[in-house]
Formats: C-alpha cells, structure tokens, sequence
C-alpha cells in the first residue's frame, strides 16, 4: 500500500543545512532532503530498534528510494543571530553565527507521501516502529514526531519538476540505482588489519551502504557527487486557488514593507543599486507570472496590473501610475562597508497576495558575475522594522545615492531656466539642488506633514556616504531601451525637516530603483 508520513513539529521550527551550503550563509532546507530522512530512520533503527535485521530495514528504505510527493504547510524563513565565543586572540574574541529556519505553523503537519510504495504489512509494522522512534529531524533543536497515516492529501503542493518548470527548487535525494551499493564505502588499512581487524568486519556501526557512509568520510574523499545520492528538481505551488489580489482582509491592513537580507561570494557594491534593484523586480514578477498560471506562465502583460499591481507600477494601459503609491525597490548598504547587502521591498499602495508569495519564492539572484542568497527578514509596515536604516525616523538626511534630476534644463521659453545655471561656475550644482526642491514641493502636495517646509543644502564633499564615492561611478540607468541616466545631471545633499519624519526617503529619477535614496544621520 502507498506510504504517507505525517511530520509535526513542535517548536514550529525545522533547523537543517542543505548539502553543500554553510550554515553562515542563511539557507534553509524546505523541503526537508528524502536524503535525510531516510539515513534519520538508519540512525533511528541503530539507536533505539536493534532488534530488527538489516534485510527488514532495507525492504522499507527500497520502497522509499523514489522521489517522494510533499504537502508543505505555510512557511517563513526565519533567523537568530548569535555571537559565540572564538578564543583565538582572547577570551572576548566572539564570531557572529547565523540560526536560518523555517518557521511553521505548530499545528499543521508536513506530509510526505510515497503514492507508488508497495509494502506488505509486516514492512509497515516495521515502518511504523521506525518512525514512532524518531524524535527529530535535521539538527537536534528541530524536534519532531512523526506518524505513519492511511490517509493521503488530496492535492500534493510539491512534486518533481518538469523540465519546463521554471525556478525550480533542488532537493537532495537518494539514488535508487547507487544508495545501497558499496563500492565507494572506506575499506580497512593496512594500519587497522595489523590491529586485529578482518576484511569482513564494519567500520561504523552502519551495513555497508552508501547511504550509511559518515559525513568526516564524504568531505575528506571530496568526492564531486555524493555516492548514492542525487539532486532533484522540484516545484512548489499553492494547495488552495488564489484569492482576488485586489480584496482585501476587512480591518487588516495588507504588508507594505519587506526586508531581504543577502548573502553570496561576493556582495554587489552600492556603485550597482539601479541594477540589482531592477533585477529584484524582474525575478518577482516572473514569480508572479508562475504562481497565477503554473501551466502558462507566459503572462499577458495586460494581466500584470491585476495580479502585480504594486511590482508593475503601470495601469491597464501601461502608463506609469502617479502619486508614487507603487512599489520601490531599494538596495541598502547597511553596515558602510560600500557592498549591499539588504534590499528593502516597499509599497504604499499594500502588496497582493500573490506578490507576497513571490516574496516568498525569491530566495536566489543571479545576475551578471553575481549568485546571491536573499532571505527574507520581515514582512510587514514600516513601523515593524525599527532597526533598518531606511526608516529613521531623523530630522536630517542624506543622500546614499546620487540624486538625478527628472528634467533637462530649459534654454529656451518663457520657463526657461537662469542663464547663470547652464554659463557660471556652480550653476549645475544649483540646476540640480532646484530640481530636488521642485520634488520636494510635489511630495508635499501628496504628503504635506511630512515633506513639508525643508531646507536643502549641497554636500560639503563631491562624494557620497562613508566611502566617498563619486556620483559619477553609480549606474544611473536600467537596461530597458532609452534609458538616459548616465547624460542627466546628479549630486549629493543633505535633507534637514523641522521635525523628525520617518523614511523611506527617495526621490527624483530611477527613485523606485534605489537612486536618490537619502539615509539619516543620527543626532549630534
């Protein structure tokens, strides 16, 4: 009969590393790996069943070789930090260490399913010692009990891939031709044969399986592929149908604010926020795309502003919309090390459903030279984030990226801009320090409380922020055709209001894709 497990886990917490990535660089393992349950029920049946033989054991593992099917229940990536005593240089000496989980309901069971086991009752009996004896899964803080059920889901929400399926997720498995083969598991040497031991005799407490071979031993061969293991596609999709992206929950305002924070080999530098902005963009949308039609995600764009409207910012027609309710997407440098290394999702007009769950999905960026991690901090209002630096709130701000003007200068009309501006010395700077005013004075039409009655001053530096750079070395237009940044003109200011006000705070050309984007100063 098929086999159906049902996982509760306690703590709403599932703590596990996936093969191949440490554990610093903030990715979780979801789906958890069939690669490490299966050698969990190995080391269950070693542990607390000893009484039943390894062929009784290998029958069940055989019939859960395949890919399995899972019914994931609503998760959310999660993280603690901590700072671990080190020792090297002193007994202060501390290394920051990340704890990324996913966070569950309690409540809800994750189920696994094998729809094509064939096992005989006596299998089951044996199936079903197993798993009453396992008490966690992954590391030793993810508790876990387990049951085997006689029902199965009506509708699995995570399976093997297609091959069209686009974004899959690579879940680690165990090879049905090699995981019980032998070949690559450590024979004795010749140091431990003059120590009494036979050919016959095991190494580990372990048969002599691939899929039993120890951690030490896998990273010491440094073998390109895991012996008796294999990586699978697969693709996550919603259980339930999605509701209307444009009802909204009576009495409970919709998310506005989300926070990634990134992890990769090398971070972008601030030089790139247009480019890495435009590509959070790019790979939201397309996750939206997938999500309203898994069969199809070749979306109209004519769909965009129902399902997206936040992500879009383009009406049915495909003008922009006004009033800047839409969403910007805003790369931070948080610690002024001069990389990026948080990218900030905000929208005043409230994300969809949908857009939320492509926030859930986005949990890798490519792009150029560039293989970022993101994970998701927080999701929320702004007033949820106290600690971001995009939010303050602070009297005086200052620019982090260059501020570029919406408009050329005007030499001819009766609008026409002073002569001064185009022929004296200091005149671009006043041309671009009279357009932030002009935006300043349109943001307040919309927001008088807070853009109201500000004074602008020009940097004393020709840099921008703690590592000085020069505006001239940002990107200043995206890759779509007729982007015209880099022949507008640019600087740096500092923002003082008369009262605190809370960001974030950007304006002028490109100001949805992190430029013009102003930070607080703390108070002197």
């Amino acid at each position: 009969m098929p086999v159906t497990l049902r996982l509760n886990l306690p703590a709403g917490r599932y703590h596990a590393t996936p093969w191949g990535r440490h554990v610093n660089e903030g990715v979780p393992e979801w789906p958890p790996a069939p690669w490490r349950l299966l050698r969990a029920l190995v080391a269950v049946w070693k542990r607390t069943c000893p009484e039943l033989s390894e062929s009784q054991v290998r029958r069940v593992l055989e019939q859960l070789l395949p890919p399995p099917s899972f019914q994931l229940p609503a998760s959310q990536v999660a993280h603690t930090r901590h700072y671990m005593p080190r020792g090297k240089t002193g007994p202060d000496e501390r290394t920051l260490v990340f704890d990324t989980f996913v966070a569950i309901n309690r409540d809800e069971p994750l189920v696994i399913g094998w729809p094509d086991a064939e096992l005989p009752p006596s299998d089951l009996t044996v199936l079903t010692q197993l798993v009453a004896n396992m008490t966690s899964l992954g590391r030793a803080e993810s508790w876990a009990q387990v049951e085997l059920s006689a029902s199965m889901p009506d509708r699995w929400n995570c399976l093997p891939a297609k091959a069209s399926t686009p974004n899959p997720i690579a879940v680690f498995c165990p090879d049905p031709a090699t995981a019980f083969g032998s070949e690559h598991y450590p024979a004795h040497t010749l140091k431990m044969v003059k120590k009494g031991l036979k050919p016959g005799d095991l190494l580990f407490d372990s048969p002599r399986w691939h899929l039993c071979l120890d951690t030490q031993t896998i990273h010491d061969r440094q073998w390109p592929q895991v012996p008796g293991a294999k990586w699978v596609n697969y693709s996550i999709r919603p259980t339930h149908p999605e509701p209307n992206p444009r009802a909204t929950v009576p009495n409970r305002l919709p998310p506005t604010f989300v926070r990634f924070a990134l992890d990769g080999p090398v971070l972008p530098l601030v030089t790139e926020t247009i480019r890495l902005a435009e590509q959070v963009r790019v790979q939201l949308l397309s996750r939206c795309k997938w999500l309203y039609s898994p069969k199809d995600p070749r979306l109209a764009v004519a769909d965009l502003p129902t399902i997206a409207p936040a992500f879009w910012g383009k009406d049915e027609d495909r003008r922009p919309l006004t009033g800047h309710r839409h969403a910007y997407f805003l790369p931070v440098d948080e610690d002024d090390d001069g990389a990026i290394d948080h990218v900030a999702v905000y929208a005043p007009m409230g994300l969809s459903p949908l857009e939320l769950q492509a926030v859930d999905l986005l949990r890798r960026l490519r792009y150029g030279d560039h293989d970022l991690s993101l994970v998701v901090v927080g999701r929320g209002v702004p007033e949820d984030f106290a600690r971001s630096r995009l939010l303050g709130p602070a009297m005086t701000w200052e620019s982090a990226t260059p501020f570029v003007v919406t408009r050329h200068l005007k030499r001819r009309g009766r609008k026409r801009d002073p002569l001064e501006w185009t022929q004296g010395p200091d005149g671009h700077a006043a041309f671009v320090r009279e357009v932030l005013k002009e935006e300043l004075e349109h943001r307040a039409e919309l927001d008088p409380d807070k853009f109201g009655d500000v004074e602008i001053e020009p940097l004393d530096r020709r840099e921008i922020g703690p590592r000085h750079i020069r505006p001239l070395e940002f990107y200043l237009s995206r890759l779509k055709e007729g982007g015209d940044g880099e022949r507008r003109s640019r600087g740096g200011f500092r923002i003082r209001f008369p009262h605190p006000v809370s960001g974030p705070i950007a304006l002028g050309h490109s100001c949805h894709f992190g430029l013009g984007l102003f930070l607080p100063l703390p108070p002197t």
